[in-house]
């Protein structure tokens, strides 16, 4: 089923309007959120998850359509509805803080850091920038796979991902630089030999990260998977965490490389 969905996915990036991406990454991020607070919070009232949602959702669509450069204000304004909803709805007062912070990381986790790829695409070729991305991390993610399986004989950091290798981080990064040399060869001739290098090795290493980063979640909720959306390929989280850290990463580091204003 996930090979199914791969070239629609990619055709409507390339190929599509950018509506169509900004709409694609806010309905990610509504099932990344729904998945993360069941993960996180699944003992809370649905109330709190649809505040946390809302919020997200709104944080989405205000970077996805909106003017990124008054980010600061509406942030301000997240943090005060956060706050009035929990003053309206905490009952014990004791667990209202670690709630607070717990829905407020889901808001900036899913519905900030997801929110890039948006901004990626706004920039000048941006459709070929998301496509880069998108071919760097699952290069990275696949190389990852294949060389921890079969060369990884050292753990990388088994308290978190027990699987995880050195090799595999190794693989990972030697993936994600060959796919984007041959795409930036044929698609972005422009891009220099060291930018793309330090792209690559950035995007393959912060693609690994987040990867690390929803496993501590899961191994914090005690579960193997963030959810059942895609039968044996896990949640919308499993399929995202690779690029929650690594969109941001790209898209500064191409306002830096090229100079461009937010």
């Amino acid at each position: 089923m996930a090979l199914i969905m791969v070239p629609p996915i990619l055709f409507l990036i390339g190929w599509g309007p950018s509506e169509v991406l900004h709409l694609m990454v806010v309905f990610a991020t509504f099932l990344g959120l729904r998945e993360y607070y069941r993960l996180v919070l699944p003992q809370s009232k649905w109330i709190e998850h649809f505040a946390g949602i809302g919020l997200g959702l709104m944080l989405s669509l205000f970077l996805s359509f909106g003017d990124s450069r008054e980010l600061s204000p509406f942030l301000f304004l997240v943090l005060i509805l956060l706050s009035i909803f929990f003053m309206v709805t905490s009952k014990d007062l004791a667990s209202t803080i670690s709630k607070i912070s717990i829905t407020l990381f889901g808001i900036l986790y899913v519905g900030f850091l997801l929110a890039y790829v948006s901004l990626i695409r706004n920039l000048a070729d941006g459709r070929l920038w998301v496509l880069f991305l998108v071919a760097t991390i699952w290069a990275g993610d696949i190389s990852a796979l294949l060389s921890g399986s079969f060369l990884g004989k050292h753990k990388l950091y088994p308290k978190i991902s027990p699987n995880k290798t050195v090799e595999g981080l190794g693989g990972a990064i030697v993936g994600s630089i060959i796919i984007a040399f041959l795409f930036a060869w044929v698609f972005l001739p422009y891009l220099e030999k060291g930018h793309c290098l330090f792209l690559a090795i950035g995007l393959g290493i912060l693609g690994q990260f987040g990867d690390f980063t929803e496993s501590m979640l899961k191994r914090s909720a005690q579960v193997k998977d963030s959810g059942t959306l895609i039968p044996g390929h896990g949640g919308m989280l499993d399929r995202l965490d690779s690029f929650l850290f690594s969109a941001p990463f790209l898209h500064y580091s191409l306002l830096y490389l090229f100079k461009e204003a937010p």
